[in-house]
Parts: structure tokens; C-alpha cells; sequence
């Protein structure tokens, strides 16, 4: 062989077409106006407090309707906490007599409350 054909490589010719700069999108990521969005931020945030607000004032109103009937009816509720099952209770009181109607929850429920507050430690492993 000779020297010639060893120096010989290989070329690939192409030819390149240019896509005009008006049909490529600049980014492909929407801008976006930091100052319009934090403006969005603060209507929704706004929005948010309004529904807080009126949701606040539906549930006084409920709690003074609910109030108002249950003067008209001669009882009174007493709401405490029981220390050792961690349980509010209601009694409904005769105001009359003095005497106690009803109590919610019951005192076999109680009962049963306490009772697994005490076995929490032996039958699981953490107290909740």
C-alpha cells in the first residue's frame, strides 16, 4: 500500500438549515411577575380569612339560637372534664329539683374509659 491511501479520512458533509429566530420559543417556561403573583397570593389568603371570618360568625350564631331555646326549657346542661379517662362530660340538670336527668356520656362508659386509660402502659408500649 501506499503512503497515500493511509492518510486518507473519511468526510461527512451536511448541510445545516436555519430555522428563523421568530418560529423558536424563547423559553419554555411561562414568565412570571413576582409582584402579580404575591398580589394573587394575598386575594387568595384574603378569600381564605373572609370564609375563616364567616364561618366564625354561622357558628355564634348557631350557639346563641341554640342557647336561647334551651332557656325556654326548665334545664341546664353543666359541661366538665373527667381527670381520669380525659373525657368532657354534659349533665343535664332539672332546674326545679336540682336533680340530674342525664349525663353524657354514660357512667359505664366512663367506667370503661378509665379502665383502658389505666392498662395503656402494660397492654401497649406508649401512652398517646
Amino acid at each position: 500500500m501506499s503512503s497515500d491511501q493511509n492518510n486518507i479520512v473519511p468526510t461527512i458533509s451536511a448541510s445545516v438549515q436555519r430555522i428563523p429566530t421568530g418560529n423558536v420559543p424563547t423559553s419554555v417556561a411561562p414568565k412570571i411577575d413576582p409582584l402579580r403573583a404575591i398580589e394573587a397570593n394575598d386575594g387568595v389568603k384574603a378569600s381564605s380569612m373572609n370564609e375563616l371570618a364567616q364561618g366564625q360568625q354561622d357558628y355564634k350564631q348557631a350557639v346563641n339560637e341554640i342557647n336561647s331555646v334551651l332557656k325556654k326549657i326548665p334545664t341546664t346542661l353543666h359541661f366538665q372534664r373527667d381527670e381520669a379517662s380525659n373525657r368532657f362530660i354534659v349533665n343535664v340538670t332539672d332546674t326545679s329539683t336540682g336533680d340530674i336527668i342525664r349525663s353524657l356520656p354514660g357512667d359505664a362508659v366512663l367506667r370503661i374509659a378509665r379502665q383502658l386509660e389505666s392498662l395503656k402502659g402494660i397492654i401497649f408500649d406508649d401512652k398517646f
